[in-house]
């Protein structure tokens, strides 16, 4: 039976520690130990604490995040995105759209290099926004599509988000990730196409470049095919079922580095920043999984969980109703709270009802997903505009979220394609897995 005076008081203890600006993964941390002493005692709570300490450090699975997150950064600072940027612009500037069309482009195969949202905008931010303005492009365009092409790395793999809701959801990471890629190449599709007749009807917000003589355009390939053939493995690896995700994120590390040592891109100094980037944002990630934990299990202990659950299957609704409830509150937590934490809080309530229910394991992921990436750019909150602003001061969060507005759209439509053609998302795994 859930505690009557407990509850709330948790729950309120995490929306003032937010308030007050402590980093989510410590407030639901003291929050939720708070409520698990209360039922439990303090001694099996540090003991409760120590031992998600040592589960998060010893998880085989998780071990994949810092190296997918090594991958990413070392492309980055090896300088591999100006690569990509530059051979995109090379080979796509002369359409309508040029430059926002070259950056979707480089978002996307940026993506199968990096799984994090928020480092792949920190990193189209400066790269791109610079070029952009430079050559005149519209700045809400330009903000808003770098806001938002960032949220294709949560989508395609290696997606950190995806082995996130595998770990919580007890769901195949590799077949995640497969699912993962049609609906991150549809959006960035849609993106294309979105772009296209927005610059046709108005050519002035993203003149078009010269095109590039075929001499230029394979002089461009030379610093980006060997991080392309690089993802195309570990993304090929796991598709085949070869490797796991862990050992394709092993593969994926050592091959960056070796590439970037072969093109002499690699010096202690950047070798000290990249290892550093990747120990500060694993921390984060892994700070949140502890606090989200530990106040998942209280919310195990305290019986809110179960009665949550017990209350979806039994609701007079269909599981398209719940779902959609779900994608709702999903929306509003996302814009205001990093999606791994949205993950643990409302993933083990909801899900196992909705599958229950009828509702398709690997559909359901893809939809939880996709709709915490759209919260990443939906106002007031959106985490990825502060990102944004964060690395380019000079745009203001209205001509920020302005340019947002057209890429939300999109991206709702996307979400809306996914929900009622499942096929969009599970194909794929089946038919990997149906060999």
């Amino acid at each position: 039976m859930i505690e009557s005076m407990q509850l709330p008081f948790v729950i309120g203890m995490v929306a003032v520690l937010m308030v007050m600006r402590v980093p989510v993964g410590i407030s639901l941390l003291i929050s939720g130990a708070t409520g698990f002493a209360f039922i439990r005692g303090t001694t099996i709570t540090f003991d409760a604490i120590g031992g998600r300490l040592f589960d998060i450090g010893s998880g085989y699975a998780l071990s994949a995040v810092p190296l997918f997150l090594l991958m990413g950064h070392v492309a980055a600072k090896a300088g591999i995105t100006q690569d990509i940027y530059r051979a995109t612009r090379a080979w796509l500037g002369h359409l309508k759209g040029s430059v926002v069309i070259s950056t979707t482009v480089a978002a996307v195969a940026f993506a199968a290099c990096s799984g994090s949202t928020t480092s792949s905008t920190a990193v189209f931010g400066r790269v791109a926004i610079p070029e952009m303005l430079r050559l005149k492009v519209n700045r809400k365009l330009a903000a808003g599509c770098v806001a938002t092409v960032g949220t294709l790395a949560g989508m395609i793999p290696p997606s950190i988000n995806l082995i996130v809701y595998g770990i919580i959801a007890r769901e195949s990471v590799p077949k995640l990730m497969i699912a993962g890629i049609v609906p991150g190449l549809l959006t960035a599709f849609a993106y294309l196409v979105m772009i296209y007749i927005r610059v046709s009807r108005n050519p002035d917000m993203a003149p078009a470049l010269p095109k590039a003589g075929i001499e230029e355009r394979l002089q461009s390939l030379k610093g980006v095919w060997s991080f392309l053939v690089l993802g195309s493995v570990v993304i090929g690896g796991i598709y085949a079922g070869i490797i796991t995700p862990t050992e394709a994120g092993a593969i994926g590390a050592i091959g960056s580095f070796l590439i970037a040592l072969l093109r002499k891109r690699m010096s202690f100094a950047v070798l000290k920043e990249v290892f550093l980037d990747t120990a500060q944002t694993t921390s984060v990630i892994f700070i949140i999984l502890v606090g989200a934990l530990i106040f998942s299990s209280y919310l195990a202990v305290s019986g809110a969980s179960g009665a949550v659950s017990e209350y979806i299957v039994g609701l007079d609704m269909s599981m398209s109703g719940i779902v959609c409830i779900y994608v709702l509150l999903l929306l509003v937590l996302g814009c205001m709270v990093d999606p791994v934490s949205v993950m643990f809080l409302t993933v083990p309530i909801f899900v196992p009802p909705l599958i229950e229910l009828g509702a398709h394991p690997i559909w359901l992921a893809i939809v939880v997903v996709k709709t915490l990436e759209i919260g990443l750019i939906t106002p007031p909150v959106g985490l990825n505009a502060f990102v944004l602003k964060g690395v380019a001061p000079s745009f203001s969060l209205r001509e920020i979220f302005g340019g947002i507005w057209w890429f939300l759209q999109v991206e709702v439509i996307t979400l809306l394609m996914i929900l009622f053609i499942p096929f969009i998302a599970t194909f794929l795994p089946e038919l990997a897995y149906a060999k």
